[in-house]
């Protein structure tokens, strides 16, 4: 499936933007699976004090809808979010993110679908970098539409999430970075997530293995790094 799914993607990439365009961008993805595949993790403690302004506070022009169900989901919204890549795979992922539990967060900006992002409470979609507690929450998939980039809506939107789930009474919250990924990371210096460590992980035998690394040598100048939470290197695993 996973094999079909990236077969698919590539055939509506080369579609849209031709040929060279699509070989460049499959040498980058073997590169970066590679050679750049640690992914950054950020973490916020709800119950920590929050000395900026208001994570609940949207900017004017923003307004955000949650959905849980895909019969919530305006049709011109679903056609808007599941074709920006590739129809047919778009719409069989988020309807089963959907009916698996997640919930879709969608931002407008003067009434216009701007983007959205992802969340899921108490587990994740697939294995995660650390343990989730019941309480914990799992901020994953954010997109900004490009005409609306260059706004700050993630930001916003990432900091209002915080906001509403702080509220629900939720424990901690984990959002994680592909290292190359240079706009998200930029993006998430404008929020109060954390850097908690860079790993790398791997399924086996039913048990993930994490390898993590210190976050003061290896986020460097990606971003500001406000606290550490995996400290030293090494390998560990959960179920």
């Amino acid at each position: 499936m996973v094999l079909s799914d990236s077969i698919s993607r590539l055939k509506t990439y080369y579609e849209r933007k031709g040929l060279k365009a699509t070989l460049d961008r499959a040498l980058l993805f073997v590169h970066r699976s590679f050679s750049a595949n640690r992914m950054i993790v950020f973490y916020r403690d709800m119950a920590q004090p929050n000395n900026s302004p208001s994570t609940a506070v949207l900017p004017a022009h923003l307004t955000v809808e949650r959905k849980d169900h895909l019969e919530q989901i305006d049709p011109h919204d679903w056609h808007t979010m599941v074709n920006f890549w590739n129809r047919r795979v778009s719409s069989r992922l988020f309807a089963e993110r959907l009916q698996g539990g997640a919930s879709i967060w969608m931002v407008r900006s003067q009434g216009r679908l701007a983007g959205y992002g992802w969340s899921m409470t108490g587990r994740t979609i697939s294995a995660h970098y650390c343990p989730f507690g019941a309480n914990d929450v799992h901020f994953f998939d954010f997109l900004v539409f490009p005409e609306f980039r260059g706004r700050q809506i993630n930001p916003s939107l990432v900091n209002y999430m915080l906001g509403q789930f702080a509220a629900e009474g939720r424990t901690r919250a984990y959002i994680e970075v592909a290292e190359w990924n240079q706009p998200q990371l930029m993006s998430l210096r404008r929020t109060h997530f954390h850097p908690f460590g860079v790993a790398r992980k791997a399924s086996l035998f039913g048990r993930t293995f994490v390898e993590w690394t210190d976050v003061r040598k290896a986020v460097n100048a990606s971003v500001t790094v406000k606290g550490t939470g995996a400290a030293n290197s090494g390998v560990v695993s959960h179920s």
